[in-house]
């Protein structure tokens, strides 16, 4: 019954769970978190690669493969996909066959990843391009927690934050931006 209710959920749902990704010949690396929603290429697992401290926020793609050659020509193209390490690849971000993202690398939200990202840098839109420096991005959003509010893990929903907190979370932070742990 249960391996029933798996092939139904794959088939519901598109998407096959990690263990059986890393089965098929997916490479994780240690301390590697996918979010809800997020899509690797399960025909072509085995040519992805994703290192370590890598985050994939929700509903990103991962893709080995292009099928768009397969009527005209036959076949279908395709590419290795290699994350290195301590990547962040924001939400509903697309990341296509033969891309190479170096380490310390962030992925703007939306973006469409079509050729190598080379380490340290920070990138978004369709098609991703680089925008700076991750290490730079990073300092600007450190010293804006200098005068911005932050909040600890009290106020996240696996904490119980209260209907009172949610509110001056959002009286606290104005029109500004605040952060959390």
């Amino acid at each position: 019954m249960i391996a029933v209710l798996r092939r139904l959920y794959r088939r519901l749902s598109g998407r096959d769970p990690l263990p059986r990704l890393i089965a098929r010949g997916l490479v994780v690396g240690r301390n590697f978190y996918m979010q809800d929603g997020c899509t690797i290429d399960a025909c072509h697992c085995w040519h992805i690669t994703i290192g370590d401290d890598v985050t994939l926020g929700p509903n990103v793609t991962l893709l080995a493969h292009d099928a768009s050659t397969k009527r005209a020509l036959g076949h279908v193209r395709l590419g290795k996909v290699e994350i290195g390490n301590r990547v962040f690849i924001g939400a509903g971000s697309i990341v296509l066959p033969g891309v190479s993202i170096g380490d310390d690398v962030i992925i703007g939200a939306g973006s469409v990843v079509t050729h190598d990202i080379p380490a340290g840098n920070l990138t978004a839109g369709n098609p991703a391009r680089i925008l700076g420096l991750t290490a730079d991005y990073l300092a600007r959003q450190a010293e804006a927690m200098k005068s911005a509010p932050c909040f600890d893990q009290r106020y996240t929903l696996s904490a119980g934050v209260t209907a009172a907190m949610k509110a001056e979370m959002n009286r606290r932070m104005g029109d500004g931006p605040g952060y959390i742990v």
